[in-house]
């Protein structure tokens, strides 16, 4: 367990020269960014005259990209309070990645406003609950149908409780970071006993407010844009897809980075890179059990209101996505990572982590782009130019927070340093 020290140790001094880094990075968002325009202005003939669903497809692909981006920083944030709680060695080995991840909050949270636009957006917004219930076009001519719908909107579907929600949620995920982030320095650089306590108390109900808030973002973000189906299953294949998100960006980001140090290797022992790669198994494994546990009991129910979310995902060219997510998500990871092998390999595990990181976005495609039908080809190729848009730009001032400081920690780091030493 990683304890507080009192010695002159220091972490030894990691050379980042980012600035090649970060101009890839911005010319990525930048590419991405004009290709998902330009897809987007291509789309639009294949919705006829009027365009009524053109419009939508910009909204809805960028919702795509800001969701599976916004994983890694509120992931950051619930490891951060994990690696806190737990003393894990993980918790060290990314911690300053993890810190970094979460001070570009506030960059998504300015990328969120399109997204809260489009809630303005009527039958252009890809939130469906945002029309009026009579004016549904599935829901004209039954009433029962506009009754329900009424019913669901004023209890919970509408604007000004998404924003709200949002609002608080942001506010709650700055706060905590802020903590993370002044007390850790305050505890890794400056030996302050009492910061480390605080962060230790706050670590637990942390990570238990964070489970519900993400439960509430989650449900708002992804699930909401399914007109009838709702389950109690998806927080957790989301909240797994974000840890596996998170840890696969860290991973490749630290092997990366670090490359053939031997200073930061002779520290990232073995027995680490077997935690880290063991951790994305268990992580996977879990995505698996909940994602199974979805489908087998909307199948079992066999309720018409739950077997269009899979129907729709099913037909149409989108079962190639899942048999891909089933072989890719599921399978080779758990091969590959039963290896010891793979796992204290750098260089296996950047590919590993690369692969991981690349299924993560296609599960976040599927599950919000399938919602509505589209009769066009471009919907797919600009949801992945809309996540390598964002992803490019926050990557890049992702890169900036992280220059700021040393890759490891450190006093904490002694911990990985001594660790199987006897005196």
């Amino acid at each position: 367990m990683a304890e507080q020290h009192h010695h002159d140790y220091e972490a030894p001094a990691v050379p980042l020269d980012l600035g090649a880094m970060r101009g890839r990075a911005f010319l990525l968002g930048i590419i991405g960014l004009v290709a998902w325009g330009v897809l987007g202005v291509v789309n639009l003939p294949a919705y006829g005259s009027e365009g009524h669903g053109g419009i939508r497809d910009f909204f809805l692909t960028y919702q795509v990209g800001f969701v599976f981006w916004m994983s890694v920083p509120i992931g950051a944030m619930a490891l951060s309070l994990l690696g806190h709680l737990t003393t894990a060695s993980w918790g060290l080995v990314f911690r300053r990645i993890f810190q970094a991840a979460t001070r570009t909050l506030p960059f998504l949270i300015v990328l969120f406003i399109p997204l809260a636009v489009s809630l303005f957006m009527d039958g252009e917004s890809p939130f469906w609950w945002v029309v009026p219930a009579a004016d549904l076009d599935w829901a004209k001519g039954n009433p029962g149908v506009i009754h329900e719908q009424s019913h669901r909107q004023n209890l919970y579907l509408n604007i000004p409780r998404f924003l709200i929600t949002a609002g608080i949620v942001f506010a709650i995920y700055l706060w905590i970071n802020s903590r993370l982030n002044v007390w850790g320095v305050k505890s890794e650089d400056e030996h302050d006993h009492a910061s480390w306590v605080k962060l230790r108390k706050l670590a637990g109900p942390g990570f238990i407010l964070w489970a519900l808030t993400f439960t509430m973002i989650i449900t708002d973000w992804a699930m909401s844009v399914e007109p009838a189906w709702a389950s109690t299953m998806f927080p957790v294949i989301a909240a797994m897809n974000c840890f596996l998100t998170t840890f696969a960006f860290s991973a490749l980001m630290l092997y990366t980075l670090i490359g053939g140090n031997p200073a930061v290797l002779s520290i990232l022992k073995d027995k680490f890179r077997i935690d880290i790669g063991s951790l994305m198994f268990g992580f996977t494994m879990v995505w698996t059990y909940a994602t199974f546990s979805q489908y087998m009991l909307i199948w079992a129910g066999n309720l018409p209101e739950e077997i269009t979310y899979y129907k729709k995902r099913l037909e149409g060219g989108w079962q190639y996505m899942a048999y891909t997510l089933m072989v890719v998500h599921w399978f080779l990871p758990f091969i590959i990572l039963l290896f010891r092998q793979v796992k204290t390999d750098p260089r296996r595990m950047q590919w590993m982590s690369a692969m991981l990181l690349f299924i993560c976005m296609v599960d976040v495609v599927w599950w919000i782009v399938p919602a509505y039908w589209h009769p066009g080809w471009a919907h797919v190729p600009m949801a992945f130019a809309a996540i390598a848009g964002i992803g490019g730009l926050w990557t890049w001032f992702f890169l900036l927070q992280l220059g700021k400081r040393n890759l490891l920690p450190k006093r904490d780091t002694e911990f990985l340093a001594t660790w199987g030493e006897h005196h």
